[in-house]
């Protein structure tokens, strides 16, 4: 996810005295519940936990309209009334299914005898203008429609090339439907190459992700006095990225400004994405990951100096994102928890470290060492491997009549969502070894 489940646990006990139980509860519920608002929950935890260390928080107070904004805040100075709202590609990526066409494909093709990867497809676009921008859309049918377009166009040419012994299968299809260019070469190896427009790319002000949904919370912020605003987070939104992509591509904080000129009531608008430090590809050091953030006001707001300047003691006060957004709303999804340390090890002298859930998972009898940590042990166990080389590790340890010496867990912060568990070996034990 991202932010760690420690640190997020953290936050939620200390927010139970500050917020109604039922209310944290439920924030609980929904950062445990697989699928793509467990992400805006860990944001929501996370902002309303900085929040709450600033000044006096009120969450969901109830306004005439009968609307109930997440966030009601003083602190003596400053004084607003805002909502948070977590922003993907998630509409975008519905309507331009490239993703679920390449698999889909993939399978079709191994249901035909041919061999993973090898394949190069090309989706054209249709570009829409309008008086405000442009719309991109791949040329695909609805991801509903891409079964049966698969079996019905693909699969049947595929088929007559490979029994005409093509060495190359290549399709084109350029017509009301689908505008594409495959190619499947078995002989490129086991990678596939997919290109296309960066369809998710805004190219227009207000026809995005992250004005329709600072258009939805500003109709819930209507009735709310005094200053008001929006918190935008990063949900795996290619606009909040920070990435230019596109000669064309309009920036985010042109995005805010054209909604503040479009609703007057609204007063602030806080963007927060994670980014990662660029390094040269030289550099195998891990990638440091941030929280960045961009207030957009109008200008000449008397307000300015005062907001920006508690909105970056806010920031000061939210976790380390271990994980970049396109990968914490892919992990939302899924059951369960982080993987850990599972499969890494470290070696030094007479010591051995391993992951502490790894090694309960292995006492436990849900995997073994040569697993390598893999989520999917059965999957892991179908491959021709040799003997790990944490396995290997200890296998040197018993056949040198060693047996561990101590027993320690190096206990790691919050950050993080594993320990290490450390044997330390000594000379042969005789118990396991010849008398000498």
């Amino acid at each position: 996810m991202i932010f760690a489940r420690r640190t997020i646990q953290r936050r939620l006990t200390e927010l139970r005295s500050v917020l109604d139980g039922a209310a944290v509860g439920a924030l609980a519920k929904r950062a445990n519940r697989p699928g793509r608002d467990r992400l805006a929950a860990f944001w929501e935890i996370a902002i309303l936990h900085a929040l709450s260390r600033l000044g006096i928080l009120e969450n969901e107070v109830n306004l005439t309209s009968g609307r109930q904004p997440d966030i009601a805040f003083s602190n003596g100075l400053t004084t607003f009334t805002a909502d948070i709202t977590t922003v993907s590609d998630e509409g975008l990526d519905d309507a331009n299914p490239a993703t679920t066409f390449g698999r889909l494909l993939e399978q079709a093709k191994v249901q035909l005898g041919l061999p993973m990867g090898g394949t190069e497809l090309h989706i054209h676009q249709s570009t829409e203008k309008t008086g405000r921008g442009s719309k991109v859309r791949l040329r695909l049918p609805p991801r509903a429609k891409l079964p049966a377009f698969i079996k019905e166009v693909i699969v049947p040419q595929l088929k007559a090339q490979m029994e005409a012994k093509e060495s190359v299968l290549a399709i084109t299809i350029d017509d009301e439907v689908a505008g594409i260019e495959l190619t499947i070469d078995p002989r490129r190896g086991p990678f596939n190459t997919r290109s296309h427009t960066a369809y998710a790319v805004p190219r227009s002000k207000d026809q995005n992700p992250v004005y329709n949904a600072l258009k939805s919370k500003a109709d819930q912020l209507k009735a709310a006095a005094g200053i008001k605003g929006v918190i935008v987070c990063d949900g795996h939104c290619t606009a909040l990225s920070g990435r230019r992509t596109s000669w064309d591509e309009v920036e985010v904080r042109s995005i805010a400004s054209e909604f503040l000129r479009q609703y007057r009531s609204m007063d602030f608008v806080l963007l927060i994405s994670a980014r990662e430090a660029q390094r040269s590809m030289m550099d195998a050091r891990p990638r440091e990951r941030q929280l960045h953030a961009t207030l957009e006001m109008r200008p000449n707001d008397p307000n300015s100096e005062r907001l920006d300047a508690f909105f970056r003691s806010l920031m000061g006060e939210l976790p380390k994102p271990v994980m970049m957004p396109v990968n914490a709303a892919l992990r939302a999804r899924e059951p369960g928890y982080d993987i850990g340390f599972h499969g890494g090890f470290q070696v030094s002298g007479d010591r051995i470290r391993i992951s502490s859930r790894e090694l309960m998972e292995v006492l436990a009898g849900y995997r073994t060492l040569n697993d390598r940590g893999a989520k999917n042990v059965q999957a892991e166990r179908k491959r021709p491997t040799e003997p790990s080389m944490a396995a290997q590790a200890f296998g040197y340890q018993l056949k040198e009549g060693r047996l561990p010496k101590a027993i320690k867990v190096i206990a790691t912060g919050e950050n993080d969502c594993d320990d290490w568990i450390e044997f330390e070996f000594e000379g042969p034990d005789p118990a396991i070894s010849p008398l000498t």
